[in-house]
């Protein structure tokens, strides 16, 4: 049976005043119910099965993560010497279940705080992924259907079809976020996907692909010497260090919903709201509101009228007050209180 890594450990400072280093991003419960990480677990559980699934975090989030998945074996948990980035992150988890199980092991690997809710066609699309994974040496994305002109993703740009494998091709570039003119033309253009940060290989694969494209990992990491292997690493993601250089990239394109919880705005739009478009949870009361978040996370009410299209969010941390599609800016100007 594959295995399944859920990398956890950002901060989340987009939202803030909720998250902290002490409560990251994947701890935010969605519409009051699972965390996201808790929801990552569960929606892998039903593929991978819930004794194939790791997490790969730092020791300061070791405990929150044992905290929201209390049934998750401490030897299921790889904890990185520090935070430093994603690259670093997959070739710690890689080469740990290397040495359990070997290099023709199919790993899959998938951020805590993503949203996904048809997990139907979640199962499908992973299906696919991991079939093309272990018959072929190829880096698997997956690509999400675009459905607006989103400037804050990455982009795939999808180049021939992979014989015998329906919907996967191989990648012929991957796109930074783009500025909204270009968001707009790969919309049309109907051969871009969003880039959803899953990535599905053979070890063997993994390690030999590292080892063209970015040998000074293959060169520095030592599990026996970690920490002092992971101070001399390049602080790089994986989409940087190894997908954007390999030539043996393909993408799994799909129609599932994705989300990537990047900000305040991202979770309004994907909750459920009232006839006047206002999503409110806590302790509050609004009027003559419309087009609006308001979350309350304290014991003190929180009171909003006659406003439209504002972010209301109220912690113990503070409080923020925003039109919407500014909440992002929050997390650099609160640096200089």
């Amino acid at each position: 049976m594959a295995k399944a890594v859920i990398l956890a450990g950002g901060q989340g400072e987009r939202f803030w005043p909720l998250t902290h280093p002490a409560f990251p991003k994947y701890r935010i419960k969605f519409e009051g119910k699972r965390s996201l990480l808790q929801n990552t677990f569960e929606r892998l559980s039903k593929v991978y099965g819930k004794n194939n699934i790791y997490v790969v975090t730092t020791a300061s989030h070791a405990r929150m993560v044992r905290e929201e998945l209390p049934k998750l074996s401490r030897e299921h948990i790889f904890i990185e010497p520090y935070r430093n980035n994603t690259c670093a992150a997959i070739f710690l988890a890689c080469s740990r279940l290397r040495r359990i199980f070997g290099e023709k092991e199919v790993v899959s690997f998938f951020p805590a705080d993503a949203l996904i809710q048809d997990r139907s066609a979640f199962k499908r699309t992973m299906a696919r992924a991991l079939r093309l994974a272990k018959a072929r040496d190829l880096l698997v994305t997956i690509g999400i259907r675009p459905t607006f002109p989103a400037t804050g993703y990455g982009y795939i740009e999808k180049g021939k079809p992979v014989v015998g494998h329906p919907g996967s091709f191989f990648v012929r570039r991957f796109v930074e976020k783009p500025a909204a003119a270009k968001a707009r033309r790969y919309l049309r253009a109907k051969g871009f996907s969003w880039n959803a940060g899953m990535f599905t290989w053979r070890l063997d694969t993994f390690f030999s692909a590292m080892r063209r494209n970015c040998p000074v990992f293959a060169r520095t990491f030592d599990l026996q010497r970690l920490s002092k292997s992971y101070k001399r690493l390049p602080n790089i993601s994986i989409d940087y260090a190894l997908m954007e250089k390999a030539s043996n990239s393909a993408v799994c394109t799909t129609l599932m919903d994705w989300c990537d919880m990047g900000s305040w705005e991202m979770l309004f739009e994907r909750s459920a709201k009232n006839r006047k478009n206002v999503y409110a949870e806590g302790l509050h009361y609004h009027q003559e509101v419309g087009d609006s978040l308001i979350v309350n996370r304290t014991a003190s009410p929180l009171v909003v009228l006659g406003v439209s299209g504002i972010v209301a969010v109220q912690t113990s941390r503070g409080t923020l007050i925003c039109r919407k599609g500014r909440s992002q800016e929050a997390a650099l100007l609160v640096k200089h209180l």
